[in-house]
């Protein structure tokens, strides 16, 4: 079976291991609670491209970090400073200890999604995105 057949087998087990986050899709959230899972899901596949060595471009990594900026400003105006450290905490990456023992499956069944987000997020629907949840704000 070529590969590309297989994704649609794997894409629930791999939406499964980013952490039960929602996926990133190009239909915008249409409320708080869809712009917080959002936010959270690409603050969550940020850091795994960081620790999974892969390397996404800097108008991604803006992008992500203005999405990121505005779920983190919701979050402390909703439950203080205790909510928004928690909400920091649930988006780091496993510590993998010195000898990094399970980061390559870990990162593995990451990339794919961690592709889907540079993509969302490079185009023209990372930029309508970015308005959306900036404007949630205001």
């Amino acid at each position: 079976m070529p590969r590309i057949r297989m994704l649609p087998l794997l894409l629930p087990c791999l939406l499964a291991a980013c952490n039960e986050r929602a996926p990133v899709t190009a239909t915008p959230p249409q409320d708080l609670r869809g712009i917080m899972e959002q936010g959270a899901t690409i603050g969550m596949l940020t850091r795994a491209a960081f620790v999974c060595g892969t390397a996404l471009p800097m108008q991604v990594q803006d992008r992500a970090a203005r999405i990121e900026a505005v779920v983190i400003r919701i979050q402390e105006r909703q439950g203080g400073l205790a909510a928004r450290d928690a909400f920091l905490h649930s988006l780091q990456p496993p510590d993998f200890g010195p000898r990094q023992r399970g980061r390559a499956a870990w990162c593995e069944a990451r990339r794919a999604e961690i592709a889907r987000m540079d993509m969302l997020l490079s185009g023209p629907e990372g930029a309508a995105l970015v308005q959306q949840v900036e404007a949630a704000l205001r």
